[in-house]
């Protein structure tokens, strides 16, 4: 870019950079964060002046690390982890990513390979104010996506928005661009964004402070180091550096230059640490608003010895993703062929020296999407452009307190963590003390979601199944992985039980919520990841509840939940158990209390209220075992097999379930079958009494002959419209049974009915709609026969 249209301060602040260079030895690396462009033009600066030291913006309390950074065993992509505490004691995050093409990386590997001293130049994190996600670099980047200067100039070159700009104007020029030509440029477009932004927009958002901290440091080095200084720092600052030192080394007053103010150095005595990072953190598709678009993309790119076969390699990776997915959405060789022509169409057309990033993903669209992106290409193309290379560490490099304490309690256990291997242990909770803390830390790693551990059989305290149980089944393995999931869960505690106990908090249903049965299955996980405080808590915030819960299945989930937790109050190590006891007993009036109110209630609500009867039937018998009065309850049952306003399918549920437990006869039961199944019965009563009646004991269709000769004369009595109108529900009703005794109604019907058994047992593929459209041939057949005479012939 010349100077010519551009505004003057902006001009005037070019010459003073170069008089700056020229004349102090301080060469600046304007630069946008994990830029590939710009990394190749910090590597080709460094290599040319030979420089004294190599400044790097980044908190200065970095300095620490750089051993680690230089050390020929870190490859990218790192992170440098940074926490600090509010006044509250809550923790705050950040990260420092570094990639392959990162220009940081590159400087800070190149000054290693001279032997030449590097540091960080910007201010503390901990007296930046900003939450940790927040980070200069971030901001920077938000000032390009808003920038007005930006935007018109996309516009003009017909680009999207300001990313895409950027690929067009610095990422595709070829390897050989002089980093002059380059750097310029970039200033150029950096200030022009830069200028849309008032000081006091600057001042309020942090820049300008760290920009008078930046400034400090350049100075000192220039007084403590011979020869020149390369300052690598996001092009956003350089206006404001390049300003602030032509006052002081050139003693040059700059007109409208921003007031910096005095640098706040003070020492920081903050924590940091290099971590393995990834490449799908590091995009900023997925949330990371420092990032770039597809690093995958671009580490294809840093990678190849070439520019040209990148894009033809990009698209054979996609291809194998999308193949090896094991779907339909498969891509040919022709349409491989097609988008890389594509590609090149467009790159030819843009102007582009080969294809870049927007014209294969263009390509891509167009000729894999045939209205719509087919699921398994599209996930390719994700994992493709945002890669998925993990970086490493040197061994024993300090980890962060949350992945230390996962990595010693493992040891502490006796998990194997010195492979990536799954390995698979199994685990006898209810005799080894040891198991049961193998188990609360295998749970405490699954929820919390670091794909350690997997559990792949036993009791579920929190579902509420299969307590009897006696062994858990896990499968485990430490992964680089395992450790980059612990790391992001630094930003919610320095702990695994501060970032358990944030994730409930985020979890716990709200203050409003009236289901019981929501509190209850977080006071289950609480238990079971030994939040001891949080089940108390939960607990006092229960009792305040259960009583209140309208909800019939609700308060039977609370109460089941409870009970369960109560009878693995060991296994669990409880600190107050009786707690639990006490609430299921003030549960039991409340269901007793719901229990009467469920008699009455609409036909599509039947089987759900149904199955909260039944449930409630069964904890019943639990509790049989347990010093608790459920005699409130049996009271309800008792009530409701006597009403006569009830539901159909209620009422059969009741009256199956007295029979069961014996609180009614089997004449009892046949006499109210009759009663329902009789002459001039409804039959949609009738069948809606059935369902219930299925659901709530269907081992006892075969058991009581009057019902299966009632069901058999109603079902007979159907006319065909009728019967369709009623097969939903009869197919649910009969599907409850199990295969054996579906064997044997299949050999009473056949026995009634004289047909083949195996033709009766058959099972038949058809769905409704082909009963109802084989329903409408037969009359409309029967209706021909008629009209002509010929209604004998039909066989009925």
């Amino acid at each position: 870019m010349t100077s010519t249209g551009l505004p003057a301060r902006l001009a005037g602040a070019r010459t003073l950079r170069d008089r700056l260079g020229a004349e102090h030895g301080v060469w600046f690396a304007p630069i946008r964060h994990h830029s590939p462009a710009c990394a190749r033009g910090v590597m080709a600066l460094v290599r040319e002046v030979d420089p004294g030291a190599v400044l790097v913006e980044g908190p200065s309390h970095y300095d620490q690390l750089l051993s680690a950074l230089s050390d020929p065993a870190t490859r990218p992509p790192v992170a440098v982890l940074s926490v600090r505490h509010d006044a509250g004691g809550n923790p705050t995050s950040t990260f420092f990513p570094l990639a392959d093409f990162s220009p940081e990386w590159v400087a800070l590997r190149e000054a290693a390979a001279r032997g030449i001293p590097a540091a960080f130049i910007d201010r503390p994190w901990a007296d930046d104010n900003d939450d940790g996600d927040d980070t200069g670099a971030l901001r920077s980047e938000r000032y390009y996506a808003q920038s007005q200067a930006l935007a018109a100039l996309a516009r003009a070159e017909h680009c999207r928005d300001h990313d895409e700009l950027w690929e067009h104007l610095f990422e595709l020029r070829g390897p050989e661009t002089p980093w002059r030509e380059l750097f310029d440029d970039v200033f150029a477009w950096s200030a022009m964004a830069r200028l849309d932004y008032e000081p006091q927009v600057l001042a309020s958002e942090g820049s300008l402070p760290r920009e008078a901290v930046m400034v400090h440091h350049v100075r000192r080095w220039r007084e403590q180091v011979d020869g020149p200084l390369v300052v690598v720092t996001g092009a956003f600052h350089t206006l404001a550096l390049v300003e602030a030192l032509a006052t002081h080394l050139l003693g040059v007053t700059v007109p409208g230059a921003d007031d910096l103010g005095e640098a706040v150095t003070e020492s920081h005595d903050q924590p940091a640490w290099l971590i393995r990072y990834d490449l799908t953190r590091l995009n900023a598709l997925t949330g990371y608003g420092a990032g770039i678009r597809a690093p995958g993309f671009y580490q294809h790119q840093w990678d190849a010895t070439t520019t040209e076969p990148v894009a033809l390699g990009c698209l054979a990776d996609i291809a194998r993703t999308a193949n090896d997915a094991g779907t339909s959405d498969r891509l040919s060789v022709a349409s491989l062929i097609e988008a890389g022509l594509h590609a090149q169409r467009l790159a030819d057309l843009r102007g582009h020296p080969y294809p870049g990033r927007a014209d294969l993903l263009d390509a891509c669209t167009s000729c894999f999407a045939d209205g719509s992106m087919p699921p398994a290409v599209r996930d390719a193309i994700g994992q493709v452009f945002g890669g998925s290379r993990l970086g490493e560490v040197p061994a024993g490099t300090a980890a962060p307190p949350i992945v230390d304490e996962a990595r010693t309690t493992a040891r502490r256990l006796r998990l194997v963590v010195t492979d990536s291997a799954r390995h698979t242990t199994t685990l006898d909770v209810r005799r080894s003390a040891s198991a049961r803390a193998r188990s609360r830390f295998l749970w405490l790693m699954s929820y919390l979601g670091t794909g350690f551990a997997e559990r792949v059989a036993g009791p579920d305290y929190v579902a509420g199944r299969g307590l009897h149980r006696i062994r858990e089944q896990w499968t485990y393995a430490w992964t680089p992985m395992v450790e980059a999931e612990l790391v992001a869960l630094v930003s919610h505690g320095t702990t695994l039980a501060e970032a358990a106990q944030h994730r409930l908090h985020k979890q716990e249903p709200s203050a409003d919520e009236r289901s019981s049965a929501a509190v209850a299955a977080t006071i289950a996980q609480a238990a079971l990841l030994g939040l001891a405080d949080e089940v108390v808590r939960l607990t006092t915030r229960l009792d305040h509840m259960v009583e209140q819960d309208p909800g019939l299945a609700s308060v039977l989930g609370t109460t089941s939940r409870l009970l369960g937790l109560w009878r693995s109050r060991e296994l669990l190590d409880l600190a107050e158990p009786q707690r639990l006891l006490a609430l299921v007993a003030r549960a039991l009036p409340q269901l007793a209390y719901l229990l009467d109110g469920s008699a009455t209630v609409a036909a599509e609500d039947e089987p759900e209220v149904v199955g909260a009867v039944v449930g409630t039937y069964d904890l019943l018998r639990q509790l049989g075992d347990d010093d608790l009065s459920a005699q409130v309850v049996h009271d309800a049952f008792a009530r409701l097999r006597e009403r006569s306003d009830i539901s159909p399918g209620v009422r059969g549920a009741v009256l199956a379930l007295g029979c069961v437990s014996g609180d009614i006869t089997d004449e009892a039961l046949a006499k109210a079958v009759q009663t329902v199944f009789g002459p001039g019965a409804d039959p949609g009563y009738a069948v809606r009494f059935l369902d219930g009646f299925m659901q709530a004991a269907p081992d006892l269709f075969l058991h009581v002959p009057e019902l299966f000769d009632a069901v058999d004369t109603v079902v007979a009595t159907l006319d065909s419209d009728a019967f369709l109108s009623f097969l939903p529900e009869l197919r649910r009703s009969f599907t409850r049974l199990r295969p054996f005794e579906t064997a044997k109604v299949a050999e009473r019907v056949a026995a009634r009915t004289g047909a083949d058994v195996t033709a009766v047992a058959a099972t038949v593929a058809a769905t409704s709609g082909d009963l109802e459209a084989g329903t409408a041939v037969e009359r409309a057949l029967l209706a021909s026969l008629s009209d002509d005479g010929l209604t004998n012939w039909a066989v009925l």
